[in-house]
Order: structure tokens, then sequence, then C-alpha cells
């Protein structure tokens, strides 16, 4: 009767974790718009004709992020897409829980899901490729679980969905598997200890593997469909991301080195740390085939954080469907006052994260946004730009497309060092109207900046300097300036 009772309440319970995730994420619906998102919607929206990867542009990432943002189109309408995904993903590692520990865990997962789907130190206030494959990622755990039950009935067809949803969350960022690790690791832990199911493994496996197979397949295939070839993704994927890889080892500055100290006390502090190591105990412990899955996958995880060398908080929101998972599967092995002191220190500390960024709102992306208003209030509808190096925010606000294929630094440092792509952008006949000079022609230890400063000589001429950016007008061209703003963030 206990048990019904709890199943009964725990509608209601979900319904009122995630209306207070939804009210306060809709309180940074209008931050400004982050380089990430800016820049993929431009992308997204501008995939056609082009001789790039996805048109006109390129950028390292698969194209099923590139459909969601060409729907999203518009950047309240992609923020509204990202916590729809974390709505998702609460309820699919409710439901993952639920199959495992019954109504209790499901309460835990879904009230730890939420809360870190909050925390503004995971960047939850832009939607990004981890937020997005959120939903997938945890509904793939909750399908994998159903299919390994014991009585389950057709275990192959939630396996087949479990394979599409990894599929999904590789489309949209290919480094996160964490679908297939969870399912690999689950089914291989199963058939260990369980004889008798290993049978249903085997199924499981292979449902999964061509669920995976053909998702996968036809999502190379509708991006051929549009003009990107499978070979030239294979090359922006696999190739680019080792060559990237170096060129963001020897270009590290202290400044990454202290990200990294961030990230790492980020991790410590926010909950995630102490739940990776009570998933490590208990799985060492106890070796329930779900324990070490989800520790797998936050193994998993972590590792991808850690070894990408950028060190970007937003990259521990990777961490969260798994974690959340654990918060449920585990809740149980802890003590009740032990239980109630962490849970505490942590809604307290997130509580304490979230009423700083409302009180002190962050700038990260505020000066991009005002010389992008600038640039808008003084251009033509027509006018392009170019932004050295990287903040496609600066073209976002701008309402500009640009000439120039790169929106990123790290593919201007890896694709282009030497600038010659640039050059011929700014010396040929669709140059860009405006040139703005984010941190210097010469930053990043860029090999052609002489050449580069003497075209713009011969070719443009300064205009303005708004917070602190040059900003060039190509020579020929007219343009009724804006004011330039007396104060900048």
């Amino acid at each position: 009767m206990d048990l019904a009772r709890s199943a009964a309440r725990l509608p209601v319970f979900l319904s009122l974790t995630i209306g207070a995730m939804i009210a306060i994420r809709l309180c940074f619906l209008g931050t400004p718009a982050g380089r990430d998102e800016a820049g993929f919607l431009m992308v997204g929206n501008a995939w056609g004709d082009g001789d790039s990867l996805y048109g006109p542009y390129w950028v390292d990432r698969p194209p099923l992020l590139l459909w969601i943002m060409d729907l999203a189109g518009t950047l309240t309408n992609l923020r509204l897409i990202g916590l729809l995904a974390c709505v998702v993903m609460v309820l699919g590692v409710a439901r993952a829980a639920y199959l495992v520990r019954g109504p209790q865990g499901a309460r835990w997962a879904a009230a730890a899901a939420s809360l870190f789907s909050t925390a503004h130190w995971f960047g939850v206030t832009r939607t990004n490729g981890e937020m997005l494959c959120a939903g997938f990622v945890a509904w793939g755990f909750a399908l994998t679980i159903q299919a390994l039950l014991p009585h389950a009935r057709r275990p192959w067809l939630p396996a087949l969905g479990a394979g599409v949803l990894a599929a999904c969350s590789c489309l949209i960022k290919q480094s996160i598997v964490d679908g297939l690790v969870f399912a690999a690791v689950l089914a291989v832990a199963v058939a260990w200890q369980q004889p008798a199911a290993r049978r249903r493994a085997a199924v499981v496996v292979a449902a999964g593997t061509v669920g995976f197979v053909v998702a996968l397949a036809t999502g190379v295939a509708a991006a051929a469909a549009r003009g990107t070839s499978p070979a030239e993704l294979f090359d922006a994927l696999v190739t680019f991301r080792a060559e990237a890889g170096e060129v963001i080892r020897t270009s590290a500055t202290a400044a990454t080195g202290q990200r990294l100290i961030v990230l790492l006390a980020t991790w410590a502090g926010s909950g995630l740390g102490f739940i990776a190591v009570l998933a490590a105990w208990c799985a060492a412990r106890r070796r329930e085939p779900v324990v070490l899955a989800t520790f797998a996958v936050i193994a998993f995880a972590s590792g991808t954080a850690v070894l990408g060398g950028s060190y970007w908080g937003h990259y521990l929101f990777q961490l969260v469907p798994a974690s959340a998972l654990a918060a449920g599967l585990l809740a149980d092995q802890v003590s009740r006052r032990l239980r109630t002191a962490l849970g505490v220190f942590t809604v307290a500390v997130l509580a304490a994260n979230l009423t700083y960024t409302i009180v002190a709102p962050p700038q990260v992306g505020a000066t991009a946004e005002t010389v992008g208003t600038w640039l808008r209030e003084s251009g033509d509808p027509s006018d392009t730009a170019v932004v050295v190096y990287g903040q496609p925010n600066v073209l976002g606000a701008a309402g500009m497309s640009s000439p120039y294929p790169y929106l990123w630094s790290l593919p201007v440092r890896t694709l282009d060092p030497d600038l010659t792509t640039l050059s011929g952008v700014l010396t040929g006949p669709d140059r860009p109207t405006w040139f703005v000079e984010w941190t210097g022609v010469d930053s990043w230890g860029i090999t052609g900046a002489d050449r580069l400063e003497n075209e713009l000589d011969d070719g443009y001429r300064k205009v303005a300097k708004v917070c602190g950016r040059t900003v060039w007008l190509a020579r020929g061209e007219e343009r009724s300036l804006a004011p330039v703003p007396k104060e900048c963030p």
C-alpha cells in the first residue's frame, strides 16, 4: 500500500520539480548569446549552397546539431529547445531509476537532474551540445534497462530504440557516446553475473547495434543529400579533432590552466564529485550491473571533459544524466543523516550561485552584443562582416553573414594558420563590408598577421573603436555611423 501510494504521488513530485526548474531557467532567457549559440545558429540557418562543409560555413560538429539550429531559427527558440531537452532528460533519468529502485529512486534522480539543470556554472543559461544530447542519453539509459529486465517482453524493441537514441546523441556531438558505454557495460555485466540472461543480453546488444548503425547511416545520408558528404564529415569530426588537439596543446596559456582549476573546483563543489566517488565505491563493493554501467559513463564523461584540453564549464553538463541516475540508484546507500546533510549542502551551494548570478549577472557575451548592435545600427541590411578571430555572437547581434567560412578561432588556427584563406576573402570580389579586430590580427601566434595588416591598410580604413575593438570599413563604402557607446560592459 505504501509503495502504491508513493508511486501515485510521483507524477505530482515530478511536476513540481520540473516546474521549479523551468521557472528558474526562464529567468535567463534574455542572456546575451554565447559564441557557440550564435555560431551554430548561423551555420544551421545558412546550410545550403556553398563550397564549405555546411554550405558557406565550416564547423567540426555533426549534422543533427545543425538541423536543430535550423529548426530553432532564433536564439529564443533555441533556448526553449534546450529547456525542453532538460525536461526530457529529467523524465528519462526518473524512468531509469524507477525501473531499478522504484518511486524513491525516481524522486532522487529527478530532483538531482532538475537541480543540476539550474546550475549556472554548468552553462545552463545557454544551449549547448551537451544539453541537447541529455534527453537522448537519459532515455537511452531507461530503454537499455527496460530491455534487460528479466521479464521484459520483446527486449529487442527497447534495445533498438536505445541504439537509435545513442546515434542521435553522436549526431549532435561526436564525443557523446554515453548511451553506447552504458549499454555495453550493462549487457556485459548482466551476462557475466547471470548466465541465464546471456541470450537476452546478446539480443539486446544486437538490436541496439542495428538501431545505432541504421540511425547513424540515415543521418549521414540525409546530410549528404543536403550537400555535406560523408568524407567531409569524417575529416571534420575525426581528422580535424586530432589536429586541433595538438594546436590546443601547443597554444595553451596560463588561462587554460586556470580554467582546469575552475573546472575541477566546480566538479568537486557542485555535488558531481561526491556522486562520482559514491558511485565508484558502490560499484566496487556491490558490483550491481546498473551501478557499474552508470559509473562507467561518469568515468567516461569525466575523461572527455578533461582530455578535450579546453576545460570549459559546460562540458560538465555531460555528467548530469549519469550523475542524476546515480543519485537515484544510490540514495539508499547513504545514511539518512548524511544524505540530508549532503542534499542541503548541494542545494545551498547551487542556490547561492543562482542568487549571485541573478543579483550580479555575468557580463560574458555582453561586449559582443554591444559591438554587434553598433554594427547593425551603422550598416546596411546587405552588409557582411568578419570578426578576427572568432566571436560569431558579434555577427549574430549585427545580423550579418560572413564570407569567411571559419567562425571560431580553433578552425582558423588549425586549418588557416597562415591566413591564406582569409587573405583571399579580403582581397576577393566578395570581401566583407566590415572587419572587426577582437584581439588583434597578431594574436594566437598567427603567422600571416603582417600580410593581413598590409591588406587591411590597402582595402579598409579604421572608422571606430567600440568597447576597445577596432572596426574597419571597406574603402569605397560610406555608412552613417552610429554613436559609439560611452560605457561598455
